[in-house]
């Protein structure tokens, strides 16, 4: 999975509008995923359009790096807090699974509550 994200990364740099994006050197980030950390070291640009630094590789992705998590594991502990009988044992869930703890119970209420969709259930 590293590889594949660093390949990918590549060839974003290589395909970026070099008159938009500036790169400007890379950055070390921990993923943390359904296969588990997931470190890998990845290109961040100038947008010299919004005056922001960004990375690419996550805006690619779909990949929020704040949270450091990937979009697949928020979906599956919002699954298993939503199937399950509260957000500690989704929490617990997710450790026994991936065999480290990822997200808290906290963590897991906090990515529900962000989620629009999951916001319009309850309405």
């Amino acid at each position: 999975m590293k590889g594949i994200l660093e390949e990918m990364d590549e060839q974003i740099t290589k395909q970026r509008d070099k008159g938009r994006f500036r790169l400007l050197g890379k950055w070390s980030t921990t993923i943390d995923s359904l296969f588990g950390p997931i470190e890998i070291v990845h290109n961040y640009y100038w947008d010299r359009t919004a005056n922001r630094c960004v990375f690419l590789l996550d805006q690619y992705a779909a990949f929020d790096g704040e949270e450091g998590l990937t979009p697949l594991l928020q979906e599956t502990a919002m699954e298993l807090a939503i199937t399950g009988p509260s957000y500690r044992q989704a929490a617990r869930t997710l450790e026994t699974l991936l065999g480290y703890s990822v997200l808290s119970h906290e963590g897991i209420r906090q990515q529900m509550l962000g989620q629009s969709s999951f916001q319009k259930r309850q309405s």
